[in-house]
C-alpha cells in the first residue's frame, strides 16, 4: 500500500493518489507491503530506489546506518504485537532524500498508526522531513515506555500468585506468561538499543537543524532513562523464576518424602508375605467360588485408591 503526505500550514494532510496525482508535491511517502508498480511510480516520479526485502533483514550495521547516492538511509527495528498477540520486531526502512522522507515497512505498526492520528491535529515546529523522522522515533519510544510499564504490571500479578506457591493450572500459566514477559522484554530492550544506534548515526552523519539536533538529543536521554528500567525487568523475571523453580522442588521434595513413608510403612508387610507367601493349609478363600475375582478386584482397588488419592492432592 503507497501513502503520501504533504505539508499544508506545517500540518500533515493525506495526498489522495489517483492517476492524476502528483507526489513530487509529498514531504513523506509510505510504504506499508508495496506491489511493484508502487514500487514503479515511485522510482518513476521521484527518481527513488527502495531497500528489497533481504536488505530489509541484513543486520550489518553497514547495511542499516548509511549515506549513498540515493540518500541518507536507516534501518531500524519497530515493536508490535500480532493478531494472536505474540510480540515481534519488524524492520522500516527510512530514506531521506531532497527534503522527503520515505518510509518502507512489511506491515502496519502501531507506532505509525499513532503518529499518524497525532498529525491530524499536531502542527510541526519546522516541517522537514528529519523532524517527520525525529517525531517516529519519538512516537516509537514512547509505546516502548508502555510497554515497560505493562510488563511491570504484569510482573506485579504474576509475583502474587508465584509468591502463594499454591501450585495448579493457575501457577503453571503464570510460569508460562513469565516466559512471555522475558521475550518481550528482550525485544524491547532490542528496540531501544537499535533505536539509540539510529539517532547516533543521524547525528553524526546528517547535518540537522539546530531544532531536530537538540529533539535527537532529547530521545536519546529518554532511552537512556528506559534502558535501565528494562534492565531492572529482567532482574525481576529472573527472581520471580528462581522462586517459582525453589517453591517447585520445595513441593517435590514433599511428595517424595510422602511416597517414601508410604514406601516404608508397606515394607514389613511385604516382607512378611513374601517369606510365608499364601502356604497355609486352612485357607477358606481357596474353596471360595469368587475367591478368584474377589482377589482380582481387590487388587484393583489396591492400586487405584493410592493413585487417585495421590491425583486429588496433585502429587501426580
Amino acid at each position: 500500500m503507497l501513502s503520501a503526505f504533504k505539508l499544508s500550514n506545517n500540518r500533515l494532510s493525506r495526498l489522495e493518489l489517483d492517476e492524476s496525482d502528483d507526489l513530487t508535491t509529498s514531504i513523506w511517502v509510505d510504504l506499508v507491503e508495496p506491489e511493484e508498480g508502487e514500487r514503479e511510480r515511485v522510482q518513476c516520479e521521484l527518481g527513488q530506489s527502495l531497500a528489497t526485502r533481504p536488505e530489509l533483514d541484513d543486520i550489518e550495521a553497514s547495511a542499516r546506518f548509511f549515506e549513498d547516492e540515493d540518500g541518507l538511509h536507516i534501518h531500524s527495528f519497530f515493536y508490535y504485537e500480532d493478531a494472536e498477540d505474540h510480540a515481534g520486531n519488524s524492520t522500516v526502512a527510512f530514506t531521506i532524500r531532497d527534503g522527503r522522507l520515505y518510509t518502507l515497512r512489511e506491515r502496519e505498526l502501531p507506532a505509525f498508526r499513532l503518529y499518524r492520528m497525532r498529525a491530524r491535529n499536531q502542527t510541526l515546529v519546522d516541517g522537514n522531513a528529519y523532524e517527520l523522522l525525529l517525531d517516529l522515533f519519538e512516537t516509537k519510544i514512547e509505546q516502548l515506555a508502555d510497554e515497560i510499564e505493562n510488563i511491570y504490571s504484569d510482573l506485579e500479578a504474576l509475583s502474587r500468585v508465584i509468591m502463594e506457591g499454591q501450585q495448579g493450572d493457575e501457577y503453571d500459566a503464570a510460569l508460562s506468561t513469565l516466559a512471555e514477559q522475558e521475550d518481550i522484554g528482550w525485544k524491547v530492550r532490542l528496540c531501544l538499543m537499535d533505536t539509540q544506534r539510529a539517532l547516533n548515526f543521524l547525528v553524526r552523519k546528517a547535518r540537522l537543524p539546530s531544532g531536530q539536533l537538540e529533539q535527537a538529543r532529547e530521545v536519546l536521554r529518554d532511552i537512556e532513562s528506559l534502558l535501565p528500567h528494562n534492565e531492572s525487568l529482567f532482574q525481576k523475571v529472573n527472581f520471580l523464576m528462581q522462586a517459582a523453580m525453589g517453591f517447585i522442588n520445595i513441593e517435590q521434595n514433599r511428595i517424595i518424602k510422602i511416597f517414601s513413608v508410604v514406601s516404608v510403612v508397606f515394607l514389613p508387610p511385604t516382607l512378611v508375605a513374601s517369606s510365608y507367601g499364601m502356604n497355609f493349609e486352612f485357607m477358606p478363600e481357596l474353596r471360595w467360588s469368587f475367591g478368584y475375582p474377589a482377589a482380582i478386584g481387590l487388587m484393583i482397588i489396591a492400586g487405584l485408591a493410592p493413585y487417585l488419592y495421590f491425583k486429588r492432592k496433585n502429587w501426580l
